[in-house]
């Protein structure tokens, strides 16, 4: 989490703290749900031809997905499972997506996922990146590979590790 100075210029920490009302081009921040560790509210960016795009945000502020202690994480997940079915009632389907860190597109740095309103020849491009062909043995190596990296690393951040033992 960020110190409470810093808080104070994240545009999602000025939402959920109050000090801010409107998003950056003047609509207002309206509040969709809350629940203990998050807050749903609606996106000022709509897709072309859609009636919603929701966010589900952390309450704290955490960078990004990794920084979040489970309990937050769990809280935040099932909501984003609630916005998902709110959605999926009026649309064919819906994108959950979260750009975890600047290389992934991200530039709000307080964790946020987009649940994205879908149906049938949208047109909305999400999944964009060119696919290359993989053989049978570079998928295996891949596998193995990522399968050790799953050994090594710890499901809670080291951060919250330290923080813990305190």
């Amino acid at each position: 989490m960020l110190p409470k100075n810093k808080q104070t210029t994240c545009k999602f920490c000025r939402f959920v703290k109050g000090k801010s009302q409107t998003h950056a081009n003047g609509l207002p921040f309206l509040t969709l749900h809350r629940t203990r560790h998050s807050i749903a509210f609606q996106s000022e960016d709509l897709p072309q031809g859609k009636d919603a795009h929701i966010l589900v945000i952390p309450k704290a502020h955490y960078p990004e997905l990794t920084n979040m202690p489970p309990e937050v994480l769990h809280d935040v997940i099932d909501h984003v499972q609630l916005a998902a079915r709110i959605i999926t009632k009026t649309h064919g389907g819906c994108n959950v997506l979260l750009n975890n860190g600047k290389s992934a597109g991200q530039y709000v740095f307080h964790a946020h996922f987009h649940i994205i309103p879908r149906d049938a020849k949208d047109h909305i491009e999400i999944e964009r990146w060119k696919r290359v062909a993989i053989n049978r043995k570079k998928f295996l190596a891949l596998h193995e590979k990522l399968k050790k990296q799953f050994q090594h690393v710890s499901v809670r951040p080291k951060s919250l590790k330290t923080k813990n033992r305190k």
